[in-house]
């Protein structure tokens, strides 16, 4: 927890910039994102979507919700929760977002599952994620689709 705690504020850290008189300030862009997602761990495959807000094409955060298919008597069935991201170099054709979901397995047990995708821009509006994991002490894989539906300036 404390590596995550480090992680998140070193993170912070990065996008603090100083002021000067010789920059121009930089307008904030706001996007909503829609991102439906496969995810295989040891419980088998997942399937679901995130919605959530880009800000500065910097920091993401929004809803998850993931749900295995079929009949499966091991393992969890529902994860639902919150997501945090923090894009590392956001101007590049292949983005590197460490990642942080927080939320519920079956609405009963707490899961802090930290990960790190790779988004591969296709478009100006899609990307291609493909991300991975720690879920219950094995590993995890992501794969996605992330489609920019709006964006405010």
């Amino acid at each position: 927890m404390k590596v995550l705690a480090i992680l998140f504020f070193s993170l912070l850290a990065l996008s603090i910039k100083a002021q000067t008189y010789f920059e121009a300030p930089q307008s904030s862009a706001i996007s909503l994102e829609a991102i439906p997602t496969a995810n295989r761990t040891v419980h088998g495959w997942k399937y679901g979507v995130r919605v959530g807000l880009n800000l500065s094409n910097k920091w993401n955060f929004g809803y998850t919700r993931i749900q295995s298919t079929g009949t499966s008597e091991t393992g969890q069935k529902v994860y639902s929760g919150a997501y945090f991201q923090r894009a590392i170099n956001p101007k590049s054709k292949i983005v590197i977002v460490p990642t942080l979901r927080v939320g519920l397995y079956d609405n009963q047990f707490l899961a802090v599952q930290p990960s790190l995708e790779a988004n591969f821009k296709a478009t100006k509006n899609t990307q291609f994620l493909v991300g991975i994991g720690k879920v219950d002490g094995y590993p995890s894989f992501d794969l996605g689709l992330k489609l920019n539906l709006t964006r405010i300036k």
